[in-house]
This record gives structure tokens, sequence and C-alpha cells, in this order.
């Protein structure tokens, strides 16, 4: 069974990771699109990992490390994951923060909030830290602090329809409608949060156009933001015409991951 990882490279080496996983008869490759992220085959759960259980490395796809890549968080930065859970994404930046800063993750529910402590504890980072918290509610202390807000919303999963074809049977155009509405509300409250001159990563696994260019669209129009070019952030390989654009839109059988768009925005300094 072959399954895609991120590793944790602020904890282990390459090289020791690859070491460990060869010494349980596991294929490890890295893939290009995004430092870090491994292939694995002959895997039987990532529970039976040496490498997973010491927290070297966390279940996350391709597509959804590319919002940590285009986050580009710099060390000493404080980062907002607003809906969170399970974790992954938030991870990314709590490694690529090299233990400095603070990333702060949050989501709806004692629940979901839960999940997410199960990975920083495995994980180790302790520049993360959890909260419940409804995204669609403002949070006064927070306006103004966050170099990068992450808003990976929820939305219609048509992206991940290959994994989850249940999908198909529930999802409707008016449903697609009622999110990308939702998406707008959330965004509306988290981009207060952003920092003159801090980043807003906006994101879905979904490849509705509702829900993802025009949202991006609508949202440079209604707040003091401009689109980052997104030029160079990925791997060579990755070659899209809208990234001078500020997004990109991932392709299942296009793209060797799952459906996903991501887009990045900029606060202006008023």
């Amino acid at each position: 069974k072959r399954i895609t990882m991120r590793a944790n490279l602020s904890r282990v080496s390459r090289e020791e990771l690859v070491a460990c996983l060869e010494n349980q008869g596991v294929k490890a490759e890295e893939a290009e699109l995004s430092e870090g992220v491994f292939y694995l085959e002959n895997v039987e759960s990532p529970e039976s990992l040496l490498a997973f259980q010491k927290g070297w490395l966390q279940v996350q796809d391709l597509s959804s490390c590319l919002a940590g890549e285009a986050a580009d968080p710099k060390e000493g930065d404080f980062c907002l994951d607003v809906c969170g859970a399970p974790g992954g994404k938030s991870l990314h930046l709590a490694d690529r923060l090299k233990g400095s800063g603070m990333v702060e993750v949050r989501d709806l529910s004692e629940w979901k909030v839960s999940l997410i402590q199960e990975n920083l504890d495995r994980c180790g980072f302790s520049n993360i830290r959890t909260r419940v918290w409804d995204a669609l509610v403002t949070d006064p202390d927070m306006v103004d602090l966050a170099d990068i807000v992450l808003a990976d919303l929820p939305c219609s999963g048509l992206g991940v329809i290959g994994r989850k074809p249940d999908i198909k049977y529930r999802m409707t155009p008016e449903k697609i409608r009622e999110l990308a509405q939702l998406q707008r509300d959330i965004l509306s409250v988290v981009q207060a949060y952003v920092k003159p001159g801090g980043r807003l990563v906006y994101s879905t696994c979904t490849i509705s156009r509702a829900e993802n260019e025009e949202n991006a669209v609508w949202f440079l129009e209604q707040f003091p933001f401009t689109a980052v070019n997104l030029e160079g952030k990925f791997g060579k390989s990755l070659d899209c015409p809208t990234l001078k654009q500020g997004y990109l839109q991932l392709l299942p059988g296009v793209h060797p991951c799952d459906g996903f768009f991501l887009s990045v925005f900029q606060k202006r300094r008023e």
C-alpha cells in the first residue's frame, strides 16, 4: 500500500528518516513539488511506523502541504490556523518555524481540537497551541495580530472524491452555493486578524469555481489585500499560469495529488 506523508524536517534529517523507514522494509521516495513530502510503499498503517511514532512523520496529501509552502512563515512569526483539524497544516507551519514563533490552531468543537492535540502530542512541538473557537465569531483580541492566517475552509470536497466517493451522492449545486457563502462569511471575519503586511492563505479541497476562483476575486474586491505572486514557491515541475495572479488550482489526474485550491493575499499597509 502506498501513502503520502510529510516529514517534520526540523526534527529529523532526510537520511535518518529514510534509514529508519528502510529498516522496517518501507521504500520512501521524495516528491518533487514539496520539500519533505514522501511517497511510502509497503506500509500497513501509519501507526506501524517507528518514524510516525517518534513524531517525524505526519499523514498529509501533497496538495495540502503546498499550503504551508505558500504561507512561507519566517522564523518568529505568529500564525493562526482558523479551521485546523486534524492539524496537518499547522504542524507544517510549526515545523517550518524551527521551534520559533507560535502557531495557534483552532476549530469549532472540543472533539475536533482533541484530534489536533493527538497529533501535537505525538510530534512534540512546543511552538503550537490549540483553542476551541468558531471561525464565524470575531475574536477582538486577535485583530491585526497574525503574520499569517491560514483559512483552509469547509468546502464541497470535490477534489478528494477519488478517496471519498460518497461525496458525489451528497453534494448538490445548492449545497455548493451555501458553502461558498459560508467561506465568504468566515473570510470576512478572519481577514481582520492579519496584521498590515501579513498574509492570508485561503484554501479548499475542491475544484468548484464558486468556492475557489470566484471567492478569491470577491475577497480582493471587498478587503484591503493584494494577490501574492506564487511563482517559484513550489517545485520546478509545477508550471501553472495563474501563480502570478496569486492562486493555484490542482486537479486530480492532472497533478500527482488530490484536487486542491489555494490563494495567498497580502494585507496592504495603510
